[in-house]
This record gives C-alpha cells, structure tokens and sequence, in this order.
C-alpha cells in the first residue's frame, strides 16, 4: 500500500511540480497526510517523511531521501543531501523516530501540536525553496 501512495505521490508530482514546490504540489502532499481535519499530527509528519524509507526498516538513509527526493521531482533536487543533513537533528546519518519529534516542534509554530497548512507550506518554503 504505502509503495502505491508513493508512486501515485510521485506520479503527481512528476505532472503538477512547479519551481519551488508548486502550490498546487504543496497542497496535494499536505492534503494526502494531514486528512479531513486539515492539520498534521506528530504522527501525520512522520508518516510524510517515512514514505522515502523504500527498505520499510523505519529509517531514512540519504541514499533514500536523494532518490526519493529526486523521484518525486521536490524543489532543488541538487540540495537533497543538504536538506537530508538538515533534518538529521540526531546527528546518526537516517532520519528516524529520534529526528521526528525534533521536526514536528520545529514546524509546529506554535505549539499546540499540530502543524497547520499555513505551518506546513511555511517551513516546506524556508527549508526546501531558493
């Protein structure tokens, strides 16, 4: 299942990407996580990032978030390893569930334990965008 939401992410991705992310991209891949209530959970995000774990083991390598990275024609692919260093919060080279806390209080602004799409295509921007 998750390598079909992967591929039909990816897929879209590939068709509607626009320089820095595209709005319509944003939304897409907020939408897709967050759900109904249109806000993200701790687990919500997590979930987000585990989806370039190709190998299921609960950890993104860099190899897997270049590839996917690329695959899913996100902003400024050539930045892919730099963005993975980014969100590598506990400095052990995978992104996993000791980074993710790390992330969501990052990207939830204000604290109330969710991140927003206004929170979400903020940080998306500062992070990934020129």
């Amino acid at each position: 299942m998750r390598n079909i939401i992967v591929a039909a992410l990816a897929l879209f991705a590939c068709v509607v990407a626009q320089p820095g992310g595209g709005g319509g991209n944003l939304d897409r891949i907020f939408n897709q996580y967050a759900g109904t209530d249109n806000q993200l959970t701790n687990a919500e995000l997590n979930r987000f990032w585990l989806h370039f774990d190709d190998d299921g083991d609960g950890a993104v390598s860099k190899q897997e978030f270049d590839s996917g990275w690329r695959q899913e024609n996100f902003p400024n692919p050539q930045n892919a390893p730099l963005f993975f260093l980014e969100l590598d919060r506990v400095p052990d080279e995978v992104l996993n569930s000791q980074d993710f806390p790390h992330i969501f209080r990052l990207w939830d602004e204000n604290g109330d334990g969710f991140v927003t799409e206004r929170e979400f295509r903020f940080n998306w921007n500062a992070y990934f965008d020129d």
